[in-house]
């Protein structure tokens, strides 16, 4: 069974990990405008890989068996999972719409 051609709209966290290694960005899309409570901010994002000529396009899930939409509530949980893919910089966006690209550092 090959889960990229039996699903092809969706990529692993590992996955992921591989395409953006590859030159792939990673969008992140706001589905939710944030609030503010105390020091933390919560909304819903997620993170959908898009190959280098923009034609392509993977939501990631949390695992490919169930293909759940990983969602992200916190700005902090977002911003920890970026980082843990190898990005050195994030760009949160702040209105249900909106979208962030993201692409590995060339020294990395």
């Amino acid at each position: 069974m090959n889960l990229m051609q039996d699903a092809p709209n969706v990529v692993s966290e590992d996955g992921l990990r591989m395409l953006l290694a590859e030159g792939h960005s990673a969008d992140v899309v706001c589905r939710a405008t944030p609030t503010k409570t105390s020091a933390q901010w919560s909304g819903v994002w997620t993170v959908h890989c898009v190959s280098p000529d923009g034609e392509i396009r993977r939501l990631l899930v949390t695992s490919r068996n169930n293909m759940v939409a990983r969602e992200f509530k916190t700005i902090n949980g977002l911003v920890s999972f970026l980082a843990g893919v190898g990005l050195t910089t994030a760009s949160i966006p702040m209105l249900e719409g909106k979208v962030a690209s993201h692409r590995l550092d060339n020294n990395s």
